[in-house]
């Protein structure tokens, strides 16, 4: 717990600086200036990112606030070994700002068969004797026409044992002072993963969801190659503690 008590005293330095810009714009500036305050180099590692504590930060406005998080990402197992490349090919609508170009944003959970917009559906399905997560992908005639993309436990299991055992939980509320994002670390939390049987059930009722968030450059010399943000697992904050145990105060301070 010594790590715990030392991220704790770091937070309780920050909280205390009050409202502190951020260093770049876009949805992960909140994470980044936070780590950029503990010292910490900016790496893609998928190692944990504090001595042994994955950090998560979430930055909301007083009236805006999405409460989900993204746990880890994980290209698809499946049968091809450029496989987002495939399905963005396949299955993608094109780009609002140019057409010419095919892209892929889209939130899939085994509750409910998600549109993507150009005729085709897609939903996750859980094979439990597979032992393997299903992307199944449905025509505008509701026909199953792809099974071809799955997840392998084994590789999820690794990834969240890795880097999601401990997490450090953070809340910043977020403005914009002379037209720059701003933002103000109030709370931390720490949590204790349960164990892999509960994050498979948490993606069986829908609790947890794989985004898909594949683009194109659309500048420079790299201008309409697919720009793959990442395929996230993302937890509906309501559903952390079926996930983890929250460690109570009294153990670490």
């Amino acid at each position: 717990m010594d790590n715990i008590i030392k991220l704790f005293d770091e937070f309780e330095k920050i909280r205390n600086l009050g409202w502190i810009e951020s260093i770049n714009k876009g949805y992960s500036s909140v994470g980044l200036t936070f780590e950029k305050l503990l010292g910490k180099e900016i790496e893609n590692f998928e190692i944990p990112d504090y001595y042994g504590i994955e950090i998560k930060t979430k930055a909301y406005y007083a009236r805006k606030y999405i409460p989900s998080i993204s746990l880890f990402h994980a290209t698809p197992d499946g049968k091809y070994l450029f496989e987002t490349k495939r399905l963005v090919e396949t299955y993608g609508y094109p780009d609002k700002n140019d057409r010419n170009y095919k892209v892929l944003n889209v939130v899939c959970s085994t509750q409910y068969r998600t549109k993507i917009g150009n005729g085709y559906s897609m939903q996750l399905k859980i094979n439990y004797k597979e032992e393997k997560i299903y992307l199944k992908i449905y025509n505008q005639h509701d026909i199953l026409v792809d099974t071809e993309t799955f997840w392998f436990f084994k590789t999820l299991e690794e990834k969240l044992y890795r880097k999601l055992k401990i997490v450090a939980y953070i809340k910043a509320q977020r403005k914009k002072i002379n037209n720059i994002e701003h933002f103000r670390y109030q709370y931390i939390d720490f949590y204790k993963l349960k164990n892999f049987d509960e994050f498979i059930k948490l993606i069986e009722n829908g609790k947890i969801v794989i985004t898909f968030k594949i683009g194109r450059f659309r500048t420079g010399k790299k201008r309409g190659q697919i720009h793959d943000h990442g395929t996230a697992f993302v937890i509906n904050e309501n559903a952390l503690e079926e996930l983890y145990y929250k460690i109570p105060f009294i153990e670490y301070c």
